[in-house]
């Protein structure tokens, strides 16, 4: 049995990171990661895949001289290189391919019982993301056998599907971008299903939308703003990922219907409520601009007065069709992918911190009764925002450094 001060659970960016603070402080750590470091960014990403924040708003601590300071975004390809340049650069201790069965209270700290021996820990970082196990709602057992399915994790590229159209169910961003490609690549008939929204201005004030999102998530550090030009709009790489919206799918084709609720046999059901969901959409989206005015005025920021903010999701609601029923069989549906994201699993983790919905119960991250401490979760944000919670490579190293931090002040007392 091996002695560790302390053990990251995620061998991704946010454990990566954790690793550099440990370093910077000379604390002995390992990380343990159940499939390869950098799985996700690895095996769960398609091949077109970009970042959702440009290249100026990724921050990694020591390495932050080698990421170009522009509004462009990073590929797949192009940010799984900097990735493993930056688990190069930090080079921490780690197992690979290791399966937590169980993290117990011991007399020493904490027992971890893997699949490749017991460990002991005084401190536990759970740096394994917001949401680690993907999501499909029961609706897809009641699907016909000849009906392919895929969750969206699984999803690379046109390839993959079988012959006929396809329903994709999420407007998150993963949603949102599969079926432009699908729509875009393909030309089948892409049918986009859609339940409550919280949309992002995509441009304000003449900055990202999500910076601002980070921002009401508690998050400041990082580099200094780089707002958009007009220029900026002419670079395809840019123009190409901010119409990457809902109001793109419109233009592009793409069906959009509400909520999936049931199937019977051939036949997929929809709510009727698609209309009250986009006028809620659009009523969130105004809040989100009044907040983000109240945090400027609040904070003293000095940015832009937002000349460019052009760019939005706003649905054209005349154009939409009222479907609450789709025949698989009519409308030669062959393929449905499940864009509906994923969900946290703390079931390996022996310990009374967690409430009666099985979420930890932490404050700012720190688990308020044991030496656990969850990276990126529990900030004490904006409540009147439902998703306010750090998105993209911009909250990384903030996270990580609050989580070590709240680490050593522990160790102090």
């Amino acid at each position: 049995m091996r002695y560790f001060n302390t053990i990251i659970v995620g061998g991704g960016p946010s454990g990566i990171t954790c690793s550099y603070y440990l370093k910077m402080n000379n604390i002995e750590h390992l990380i343990i990661e159940k499939g390869e470091m950098l799985q996700t960014w690895k095996h769960e990403r398609w091949d077109s895949f970009y970042l959702v924040t440009p290249n100026w708003m990724t921050n990694l601590p020591g390495l932050d001289h080698e990421i170009p300071y522009n509004n462009e975004y990073m590929s797949k390809d192009e940010i799984l290189r900097v990735f493993e340049r930056y688990l190069d650069f930090v080079c921490p201790n780690y197992m690979e391919n290791t399966t937590i069965g169980r993290i117990s209270k011991c007399e020493e700290g904490y027992l971890v019982e893997t699949d490749r021996g017991e460990f002991i820990a005084e401190h536990i970082i759970i740096a394994t993301g917001m949401y680690n196990n993907p999501f499909v709602p029961e609706i897809s057992q009641k699907l016909p056998v000849n009906v392919f399915q895929m969750h969206s994790s699984d999803y690379r590229n046109p390839e993959q599907l079988k012959p006929g159209n396809v329903v994709v169910v999420g407007s998150g961003w993963s949603g949102v971008q599969i079926a432009l490609e699908l729509r875009k690549l393909t030309g089948r008939d892409i049918y986009l299903s859609i339940g409550s929204m919280t949309p992002l201005p995509t441009v304000y004030r003449n900055i990202n939308g999500v910076y601002w999102l980070n921002r009401l998530s508690g998050y400041k550090k990082g580099k200094a703003i780089l707002s958009y030009h007009l220029d900026d709009f002419k670079n395809a790489n840019i123009a190409n990922k901010l119409n990457q919206n809902l109001k793109q799918c419109q233009m592009e084709g793409v069906q959009i219907l509400g909520r999936m609720t049931d199937a019977e046999g051939d036949i997929l059901i929809f709510s009727d409520s698609l209309h009250k969901s986009i006028e809620d959409a659009d009523d969130y989206l105004d809040q989100v601009k009044i907040r983000i005015e109240e945090h400027i005025a609040i904070e003293k920021m000095q940015v832009p007065s937002g000349t460019l903010d052009h760019y939005n999701n706003r649905l054209d609601k005349d154009l939409l069709r009222r479907i609450t029923e789709l025949d698989l069989n009519r409308s030669k549906i062959g393929n449905i992918i499940w864009s509906t994201g994923f969900k946290r699993d703390y079931s390996w983790i022996d310990l009374p911190i967690f409430n009666e919905k099985g979420l930890p119960v932490v404050e700012d991250g720190d688990s308020i009764s044991e030496n656990i401490y969850f990276c990126s979760l529990g900030l004490s944000v904006d409540t009147k925002l439902k998703s306010a919670f750090g998105v993209g490579l911009f909250a990384i190293n903030e996270s990580a450094e609050r989580t070590v931090q709240m680490l050593l002040d522990n160790t102090k007392k």
